[in-house]
């Protein structure tokens, strides 16, 4: 498996939808920091307001709101709270393995190797990987741009790093298994897409959750996304998120089986 880990890797790190995901996340980022700054610094804010911009004293509170914020916080508050990373691991995910069945690269691969479920594993293993270098670098890039434009965030709690990698990284993995189960189904790059916008994101968790609320049924604490939310809410509000965790690790571990025993008994 070590071997067909080292080729996935390689592939990925030369492939062009890593670069590409990798600049829209760090644009991400930038934006994110940009508008912090233009709300909470003072010369900043006094050029937009001669430009037209007009604020409240709900703006105020925001301000305050944000500078308070912990550097773990904050970062919370860019790419990850609303969704966009693990939509993006999510579809990187889903256009990597359907590459290997529309090439014919899969049936090549399970030729040589025969154990199918290394080759789950194996793509779980690589974007688990990715999914700590686009963490470890959207990190870095937030701590520049904020020194560039002098915010300065208080120094959380030390364990909030920790529930940040931790929280984040189980979520996106238990993402990234749904989106290889899916390809291994469907090998189909459009529903591959069409899954990572709408399941990560939360759009389908927000329908159903409309629509089972009629008969007053909530799935919010059950899916992977409110997963995802819980590890915003711990790092923000402090409240509990062990749960969420078993919950996402539950969903993993249900992906990960499936999808091996899905690849064991369908023809490739």
């Amino acid at each position: 498996m070590l071997n067909l880990l080292r080729m996935d890797l390689r592939r990925m790190f030369r492939s062009r939808m890593f670069y590409i995901t990798s600049f829209i996340l760090v644009a991400g980022i930038v934006l994110t920091v940009t508008l912090m700054h233009v709300v909470t610094d003072p010369d900043a804010r006094a050029a937009g307001e001669a430009a037209g911009m007009v604020f409240t004293s709900e703006d105020e509170d925001d301000i305050n709101e944000i500078l308070s914020l912990s550097k773990t916080d904050a970062l919370c508050s860019t790419i990850y709270s609303g969704g966009i990373f693990n939509l993006a691991i999510y579809i990187v995910t889903a256009l990597f393995v359907c590459s290997d069945f529309a090439s014919g690269f899969a049936k090549n691969i399970f030729s040589v190797q025969g154990s199918r479920g290394r080759y789950f594993l194996s793509k779980l293993m690589c974007m688990a990987i990715v999914g700590l270098v686009w963490m470890a670098g959207t990190w870095l890039v937030f701590e520049i741009c904020c020194q560039a434009v002098g915010l300065r965030f208080a120094e959380g709690p030390a364990i909030n790093v920790g529930v940040f990698v931790g929280g984040f990284g189980l979520t996106g993995l238990a993402f990234c298994a749904q989106s290889i189960l899916l390809c291994v189904l469907l090998r189909s790059e459009g529903a591959g897409i069409a899954a990572g916008i709408i399941i990560p994101s939360g759009l389908a968790v927000s329908l159903l959750e409309q629509l089972l609320g009629m008969w007053g049924i909530s799935i919010f604490d059950w899916t992977l996304y409110g997963c995802t939310e819980s590890v915003v809410a711990r790092l923000v509000l402090g409240e509990p998120f062990m749960r969420h965790m078993a919950v996402a690790m539950v969903w993993l571990v249900l992906f990960v089986a499936v999808g091996m025993l899905t690849l064991k008994k369908k023809d490739i």
